[in-house]
């Protein structure tokens, strides 16, 4: 089971995702804390979603928090697949969702 990040096709389905272990998911939640948009992931078991206005904040997010796990090479690279999947969903004028699955 993962936590998934995706933006959906036209059918519905997940059309490019980023997905989050339950351990990589803990290591998130301490980094995050209660604030700021990543923090709509902090229930592993809940759908969130990003509207697009709020994609360019979220991008400035998830690129401080690479600053803090340079060393944490799953986290980084979640991270990393967050803000490519935000950039995507901006230029397509998509929300980007948070699917527990």
């Amino acid at each position: 089971m993962s936590l998934d990040i995706a933006i959906l096709g036209a059918d519905g389905s997940p059309k490019k995702q980023v997905s989050i272990g339950v351990n990589d998911h803990y290591r998130l939640t301490q980094l995050v804390g209660k604030n700021g948009l990543l923090a709509r992931l902090n229930d592993y078991y809940a759908d969130a979603e990003f509207e697009n206005a709020e994609l360019d904040d979220l991008v400035r997010e998830a690129t401080a928090l690479r600053a803090q796990c340079r060393d944490d090479e799953q986290l980084l690279s979640f991270l990393n697949g967050v803000v490519e999947l935000a950039e995507l969903a901006k230029r397509e004028q998509r929300p980007l969702l948070a699917i527990a699955d």
